[in-house]
């Protein structure tokens, strides 16, 4: 009888239906004061440590099934961990209900309400790197960047996924933004829960635009997202304004039926592709899947492609600058790159006030 039961709740959990719940947890509920501070999430799991320190680990991450937020101090280059979010159900289940005591309330009355930012940007970045570095690079180096363009208006929110690895262990990466996916799903879920929130926002400014960035193997794990997602049947809805895709070491075909990028546009209104023809990492990876990357060669169907779907070739803006990284991390580096960037990002911006 026991093992009746608990077949028919795994079955359920694999049907994506009624056990595919998160679990919520407030973990620090403290005013932090002035500082500058900006929001990440991680799928990595907490490192053991005898002082009361919260750290993540480099190694050997594996899917854990929730993920923990955190405010970060950029004066100081340290974080506080504030939130976390557990599914309840089997790991590869995709959550569709309602979520109480969403993180996004608080981001949004952070960001929108307190500070009159409109335009937040998720960043999912590439693989290998050790969390220190992750967040480093892509919060405090990032906004360090972008700062002077995006003052005001934009707020950067990171996900610190993956381990920390090298060249040679490339499938490793693979796999893990695979495991990754799922844990990115409660992200998804939460975001899409907060805005499809009408009561909430009957007495509120609904007019925060969403951006979604990947870079490297962050677009491989937004791919295997949507893959799974679709597997599982549940419909894309809008919750991004525009998918940027930088260095994307996703298959040049992935935009076509069947292959992941082919549904996107149910999830944002505008997809821009960088290609890099030079993107060394990207040439290395070609030769390891037998197939070109769609960050270094563009789509395959580019003319069949939707008019919401942009390519910029950057090949002739790579510079001397670039050669450390192989014409790889051009988004932290490129000053021409970002400023093509913002200016797309400003013209969009118009073409929305036109409408």
């Amino acid at each position: 009888m026991r093992v009746s039961l608990f077949i028919i709740f795994f079955m359920a959990c694999l049907s994506g239906q009624a056990f595919a719940q998160i679990k919520v947890e407030v973990i620090d509920t403290t005013n932090h004061g002035v500082h500058d501070m900006g929001y990440f999430f991680t799928n990595r799991p907490l490192k053991k440590s005898d002082s009361e320190e919260v750290d993540f680990r480099n190694r050997w991450t594996r899917q854990t099934g929730n993920l923990r937020f955190c405010l970060y101090d950029y004066d100081n280059d340290f974080f506080h961990l504030k939130y976390q979010a557990t599914k309840t159900c089997h790991k590869s289940v995709y959550p569709t209900d309602f979520v109480e005591d969403n993180i996004f309330y608080k981001v949004y009355e952070d960001l929108r309400l307190e500070r009159g930012i409109h335009n937040i940007v998720f960043v999912i970045p590439g693989y290998g790197k050790t969390f220190k570095k992750q967040v480093n690079d892509f919060m405090y180096r990032m906004q360090e960047t972008y700062y002077d363009s995006l003052r005001g208006s934009t707020a950067m929110i990171l996900f610190a996924w993956g381990d920390q690895s090298l060249a040679p262990f490339y499938y490793k990466g693979r796999r893990s933004a695979n495991r990754a996916a799922n844990d990115f799903a409660i992200f998804q879920q939460l975001l899409e829960s907060f805005q499809n929130d009408s009561a909430y926002f009957a007495d509120k400014p609904n007019d925060v635009s969403f951006t979604l960035v990947c870079s490297s193997m962050g677009n491989q794990l937004l791919k295997r997202y949507l893959l799974k997602r679709e597997k599982q049947g549940i419909e894309l809805v809008k919750s991004y304004k525009r998918v940027v895709m930088i260095g994307s070491d996703a298959g040049c075909d992935s935009f076509e039926d069947g292959k992941g990028f082919h549904s996107i546009t149910a999830m944002t209104d505008y997809v821009l592709i960088l290609v890099n023809r030079t993107d060394g990492p990207l040439g290395i990876s070609k030769y390891m899947n037998m197939k070109n990357r769609l960050g270094a060669a563009g789509p395959t169907n580019w003319e069949e492609l939707s008019d919401s779907i942009h390519i910029m070739d950057v090949t002739n803006l790579i510079d001397w600058q670039d050669v450390s990284t192989m014409g790889h991390d051009y988004l932290l580096r490129n000053p021409k790159i970002r400023a093509r960037l913002i200016y797309e990002k400003s013209r969009l911006e118009q073409e929305d006030k036109q409408e």
